[in-house]
């Protein structure tokens, strides 16, 4: 989709990326390594602050919004998010602790493999339950809400996240953008963010690397006077 609510698409597309990739990692995981160990453990921990963050900001203001205009319609969306908590994050949180305290060889490898598998359950749900959001609740959305609507629904899910967090959000979503879509984040944030948060977070985009933010200048002119 175009407009206003694209950073919710963004926020997707770094969802499905991250998932994709810790359950890859998981899979080749070097279960006597613990720094590897460490590592993955402190990329899923932020992986999780952000999709509950992302999560509380549908059900606080996109999903009673859709529900007055059809209702019981988000009903299934909020489910699922129910159950994420119930099940997969508990299991994955279970998994990290055993394999954490397994001693024996055999112990580590088993753990290793579980973990694997439950990353590999998180990865499926969230691509099911993502392309529930994109291919159904997204259309209604837009058929619902003009786009002075979705852009008020957008700032309002967007100011439920602190400054600090936005930051941490922002390049975690950019990190694995194509540049166009790095272009539209950045033109979105420029509409809605105050300035001064604005000029924040594109000073640590710009030493997330040289020549990616060179091409961010030269897509959007006015970064470089900034």
């Amino acid at each position: 989709m175009a407009g206003p609510m694209q950073m919710y698409v963004y926020i997707h597309d770094a969802i499905l990326r991250d998932v994709a990739e810790m359950e890859a990692i998981a899979r080749e995981l070097n279960r006597d390594d613990p720094e590897e160990i460490a590592a993955l453990s402190e990329r899923y921990d932020l992986f999780h602050t952000l999709v509950k963050k992302h999560e509380q900001t549908e059900e606080d203001v996109l999903f009673p919004a859709m529900n007055d205009r059809i209702q019981f319609v988000a009903e299934t969306y909020l489910y699922d998010h129910n159950d994420s908590d119930e099940h997969m994050f508990a299991d994955i949180a279970a998994a990290y602790e055993a394999l954490g305290r397994a001693e024996s060889k055999g112990d580590r490898k088993e753990s290793a493999r579980a973990l694997w598998r439950e990353k590999a359950v998180l990865n499926e749900s969230m691509r099911l339950h993502i392309s529930k959001e994109n291919e159904l609740l997204l259309p209604h959305m837009e058929a619902e809400f003009d786009v002075a609507e979705q852009a008020e629904l957008a700032g309002a899910m967007a100011g439920m996240v602190e400054p600090a967090m936005m930051g941490q959000f922002v390049a975690w979503i950019y990190a694995g953008q194509s540049p166009p879509d790095r272009e539209g984040m950045i033109r979105f944030l420029q509409m809605i963010v105050p300035e001064e948060a604005f000029t924040g977070i594109t000073g640590m985009l710009s030493g997330m690397g040289d020549a990616e933010w060179a091409e961010m200048e030269r897509r959007i002119p006015e970064l470089a006077e900034s």
